[in-house]
């Protein structure tokens, strides 16, 4: 009888104890540890913009030489969020991109296989536009640094014009292309100045469907549609770029 009251009681001490000694990830004391990063009623203004130029004067690459071509492309991508809560933006973002390639000449020599092509153009320009959301998680006491999780679901448009002298004889297509995509941006941002941000980010999941229009020599047409998803990193989508908060 004694053994069974020495047993029941180490039990309920044993439970006791356990309830008493929860376990602790720390999650409730989060808030207590980290300052907000962004206030409610804030905004951020942000955004990057990007311009390259290329001139090849007889350049050969491998089995390519004789290259002579010219090219640029511009863009400029704004952002804006406001802050509906401490840490948490909603907000929108705009691109615009336009390239052009103009090659002069290339020549192709292969064993016995050789090819030149002559007088090729390419001018392209796209836009697009999205819809944000954007949690944000400091990271420390001093509200400096923090990762974010960006949400967007947007659509886009491009034109593209390409034309071609092959024997004597100019060939060309214009394509009209369409696309609406969903995506998830991982990134990470610090503070320059009391206003100023540095934020670097990449594409991690995306969803799209898109499809598109072409008019080969003013005379044919053709038209194709393509679904697409993936889960991984994209080093395609690695942006950095800066940001100011009111």
């Amino acid at each position: 009888m004694r053994r069974i009251i020495v047993i029941s009681m180490m039990l309920i001490l044993g439970a006791t104890a356990a309830q008493a000694q929860r376990y602790d990830r720390g999650y409730e004391n989060l808030n207590s540890l980290s300052t907000v990063f962004t206030p409610k009623g804030s905004f951020m203004l942000g955004g990057n913009v990007r311009y390259s130029h290329h001139r090849m004067n007889d350049y050969s690459v491998l089995v390519i030489n004789g290259i002579n071509s010219t090219g640029s492309t511009v863009s400029a991508s704004p952002s804006f969020l406001y802050m509906v809560k401490d840490n948490m933006g909603i907000g929108a973002r705009f691109s615009y991109n336009r390239s052009h390639f103009d090659l002069e000449s290339a020549n192709l020599s292969v064993s016995e296989i050789s090819m030149s092509v002559q007088d090729y153009f390419r001018l392209s320009q796209s836009f697009s536009g999205m819809v944000l959301l954007r949690p944000f998680i400091p990271l420390g006491p001093g509200g400096r640094f923090a990762m974010f999780a960006e949400l967007n679901l947007g659509a886009s448009f491009s034109q593209s014009k390409n034309t071609v002298d092959i024997n004597s004889a100019v060939k060309g297509s214009f394509v009209e292309k369409y696309k609406i995509f969903f995506g998830v941006n991982p990134g990470f941002t610090a503070f320059l100045t009391n206003h100023l941000a540095m934020e670097f980010s990449l594409g991690m999941l995306g969803i799209s469907y898109g499809w598109s229009d072409q008019v080969h020599n003013q005379v044919s047409q053709g038209s194709t549609d393509a679904a697409a998803a993936s889960f991984m990193v994209n080093p395609a989508s690695i942006s950095l770029g800066l940001c100011y908060y009111l």
